[in-house]
């Protein structure tokens, strides 16, 4: 309860990261779509005014510097020719400041001097304009000096006081405001369900993780798609794929283990209870039974040494490697195991091709040749043949063991290299063999890069291929 408390706070705060993130990020387009559209648009205007009341100033400037001098007459009716219209109030001065023209209808500054800045500017001969955006309205002021060969004698003063463009500007500022807010609720909501969609496809990834990590490797994540997540939930299923194949090859492993130790195990028992129990038993009885007993410790301790050596293998420890003379390899083994042929009435039968040298461990190849030879001689008919053969051919060197024994069922040539599996547990109990020297085999020629084929045909006999990449071949590794 205490997990799944924990991980719903997981879930909740990864679904808020995500949700405050998506909001996080429209909220600052939006913010940028109030501002810069507004900006523009105002720049634009400021722009438009400038250059417009300017050429306005500009034309009134000039016509009235054609005056010899400057009166109140002569520049009202120059005013009335060009017109005033969009203009607020129209100024004219002369070099001293007095105003000569105010078409003002209160507050007229006509016969007074004017204390405006942009006016002084003017009369310095330099061209002034001013525009602000204040109060809902653009307020904008221009002054140009009046000049002629002498220099400024008077200026011009504009002023503008424009409410219509400036609601413009707040139509759109609403409009974007209002185009705003519901954006902002949509991408709310949405981040809502897409938050809550992503949190519960992670929530089920992580009860999916606990399960499997609690033992319940059979269990899958169902997720559609073709996105990241989607993508890691395939992956997690193909792990789980391979976690619950281990752990059937463990438990089966185990189990069979168990299973064949017990069988040597329980033989030893009985057989020191008949010796203990048993009052006033023979010398030769008591002989035998002992070496009954010598027998199944030696099985047991060769099933213990081919499951570590399979451990071994498994776990991929580290062995030395050298180059190895197959060619020896196979001549030790076939003296080795000359009594056992002898014993079998088995003949065996080498032909060997010199330079076959391969990089691995001399005592795991030894090993599984051994086994190969063993299995064939212990596996043949009274009187039988077992050749070995060595060559090499495509840079690779290829061992053929090839017997006349009983063969292999077709049925069971598939699962001959699984662990414990036996042809005939009758005989091969009879021959000491546990089921794990193929096994064993496998995977010490694939460790080192080999290739192992078997192929049998039942009452005929069994062949089995094995090739290694020759030590020149092989791709040199650090």
């Amino acid at each position: 309860m205490a997990k799944r408390t924990a991980n719903r706070r997981i879930i909740g705060r990864y679904q808020m990261k995500i949700a405050l993130s998506y909001i996080a990020i429209i909220v600052l387009m939006l913010v940028l779509l109030n501002i810069y559209p507004v900006m523009v648009s105002r720049n634009f205007l400021f722009r438009f005014k400038r250059d417009s009341l300017i050429a306005r100033a500009d034309l009134i400037a000039s016509s009235l510097s054609s005056l010899e001098t400057l009166n109140a007459e002569d520049v009202g009716r120059v005013i009335d020719v060009l017109g005033d219209r969009g203009l607020s109030r129209i100024v004219v001065t002369d070099a001293e400041g007095l105003v000569i023209f105010d078409n003002a209808a209160s507050d007229n500054a006509r016969q007074k001097y004017a204390l405006l800045p942009e006016i002084f500017l003017a009369l310095a001969g330099k061209d002034t304009f001013v525009s602000r955006y204040e109060d809902a309205a653009f307020e904008s002021r221009v002054a140009l000096p009046i000049t002629n060969p002498n220099g400024p004698f008077g200026a011009v003063y504009l002023y503008e006081y424009d409410a219509d463009q400036a609601k413009l500007i707040r139509d759109l500022r609403s409009n974007i405001a209002g185009i705003s807010v519901i954006i902002s609720s949509v991408v709310i909501i949405l981040s809502i369900l897409m938050s809550s969609a992503l949190a519960r496809r992670v929530d089920a990834l992580l009860r999916a993780i606990r399960l499997v990590r609690e033992g319940e490797y059979s269990h899958r994540v169902p997720m559609r798609g073709r996105d990241e997540l989607a993508f890691l939930a395939d992956e997690f299923n193909a792990l789980t794929g391979r976690l619950q194949k281990t752990e059937n090859a463990r438990r089966q492993f185990v189990s069979d283990a168990s299973h064949e130790l017990k069988t040597p195990l329980a033989s030893i028992r009985l057989l020191t209870d008949s010796i203990l129990q048993t009052e006033n038993m023979d010398t030769d009885t008591i002989r035998e039974f002992v070496a009954d007993i010598g027998d199944e410790s030696d099985r047991l301790s060769r099933m213990t040494e081919k499951l570590l050596a399979l451990t071994r293998l498994d776990a991929g420890a580290f062995v030395p490697m050298t180059v190895v003379d197959l060619k020896a390899v196979v001549s030790r083994v076939a003296r080795r195991l000359a009594p056992l042929a002898e014993h079998y009435g088995v003949m065996v039968r080498l032909q060997l091709d010199e330079g076959c040298l391969v990089h691995g461990n001399e005592d795991d190849i030894f090993q599984a040749v051994f086994n190969l030879v063993e299995n064939a001689i212990k596996y043949n008919k009274p009187g039988g043949l077992v050749r070995v053969s060595l060559q090499t051919r495509s840079g690779r060197a290829g061992l053929i063991v090839d017997d006349t024994g009983m063969g292999i069922p077709s049925e069971d040539l598939p699962r001959v290299f699984e662990r414990f599996y036996r042809v005939d547990k009758a005989r091969s109990r009879e021959a000491g063999g546990g089921g794990l020297g193929l096994s064993i085999v496998q995977k010490t020629i694939e460790q080192y890069e080999g290739e192992i084929a078997l192929d049998s045909r039942l009452g005929i006999g069994t062949c089995v291929t094995v090739s290694f990449p020759l030590a020149e071949h092989r791709p040199q590794t650090e």
